[in-house]
């Protein structure tokens, strides 16, 4: 095995991911007739929880397209300010990551080191091997196709381990959750609309 090769995943978080991705695309649409994001945060005791999702119009290949370009990560997620591969075996990776985020007077930085597993146009399981910033960090994306439409679900676990205020802590978590979505949603909209402009042109071209 590769040096820093990530760890095989368990089957049981597979398996946990794979479940939560198909009832979070049944469930997505609740709640989803105001806000174009949906999102549920919870925290206890520096446990957070928080699971989300958004339904956009694009097909499965532009969102998967969109949540791989890991190395672009920075350039549509503002509060993401290092997103890189350090080394990938087939479907499975090892990210860094730095993020910044902030409340009010407060602002946090932290650091990830994700093993990340991927199914290609399905989902993609992450998990931090570091734990310098939080006790346990993992999680899961996924990509189901719904009509002319993508429903993106993000789900993610993680324990606080940084010095921090709870509730500024809290706060910045779930506006960093929020942000995320928001931001890969968007980007997942710019994309198709090029995809799309690309596939036009020489129809229109020919009208002319």
């Amino acid at each position: 095995m590769p040096a820093n090769h990530p760890k095989e995943k368990p089957r049981k978080l597979l398996f946990w991911a794979a479940t939560l991705a198909a009832y979070a695309a049944l469930s997505c649409g609740v709640g989803l007739a105001a806000e174009p994001v949906s999102l549920v945060f919870n925290e206890q005791n520096g446990h957070y929880s928080v699971e989300g999702c958004f339904i956009v119009e694009a097909d499965p290949a532009t969102a998967w397209k969109v949540l791989t370009d890991y190395d672009h990560i920075p350039d549509f997620v503002h509060d993401m300010k290092l997103s890189r591969i350090e080394g990938r075996w087939g479907n499975d990776l090892v990210l860094r990551q730095e993020a910044e985020g902030g409340f009010l007077f407060f602002t946090q930085k932290v650091h990830i080191l994700l093993s990340v597993h991927e199914q290609p146009g399905r989902s993609i399981v992450f998990q931090d091997l570091s734990h310098k910033d939080f006790g346990f960090y993992q999680g899961s994306w996924g990509i189901q196709a719904q009509g002319s439409s993508v429903v993106v679900t993000y789900h993610l676990e993680a324990l606080q381990s940084f010095s921090a205020p709870a509730f500024l802590a809290s706060d910045a978590v779930h506006g960093g959750a929020q942000n995320l979505l928001s931001a890969v949603r968007h980007q997942i909209q710019l994309e198709q609309e090029k995809k799309t402009a690309k596939v036009a042109s020489p129809t229109e071209l020919a009208q002319r």
